[in-house]
C-alpha cells in the first residue's frame, strides 16, 4: 500500500488552514476540515491516479490535482508514495503561484 508525505510547503498549508478555522469558525469546523483534508490524502495514497492533470497550471510537470472544498490538493505519486506539494485554495491565482513552486 502508498504512503502519502507532506512536503514542508503542504504541512505549513494544513496549519495555516487549521488556524485560519479555528479564528473564524471555531475548533469544531477546524477539526472537521482538517479530517475532510486527511482523509483526501488517505484516499489519493490508496488511488493515486484519481487525480486531475492540468496543463494549464502546471504544464507538463508530474503533479495532479485533487479538490477539497474550495481547495485543491496538488499532489505527485512516486514509486510507493504520494508527496502533497501544496494545499492551496482555489480562488488563487493558481498558474504563478504553481510556476514559482514547481519550477
Amino acid at each position: 500500500m502508498r504512503r502519502y508525505t507532506l512536503s514542508r510547503l503542504a504541512q505549513e498549508d494544513l496549519v495555516a488552514i487549521r488556524d485560519y478555522y479555528l479564528e473564524n469558525g471555531g475548533a469544531r469546523a477546524a477539526r472537521k476540515v482538517v479530517t475532510e483534508l486527511v482523509a483526501a490524502f488517505r484516499r489519493l495514497a490508496r488511488n493515486p491516479g484519481v487525480g486531475h492533470p492540468r496543463a494549464d497550471l502546471a504544464g507538463d510537470r508530474p503533479v495532479l490535482f485533487w479538490p477539497v472544498r474550495n481547495y485543491l490538493v496538488v499532489y505527485r505519486a512516486t514509486g510507493n508514495r504520494v508527496e502533497v506539494v501544496t494545499v492551496v485554495h482555489g480562488y488563487r491565482d493558481l498558474a504563478p503561484y504553481l510556476d514559482r513552486l514547481l519550477h
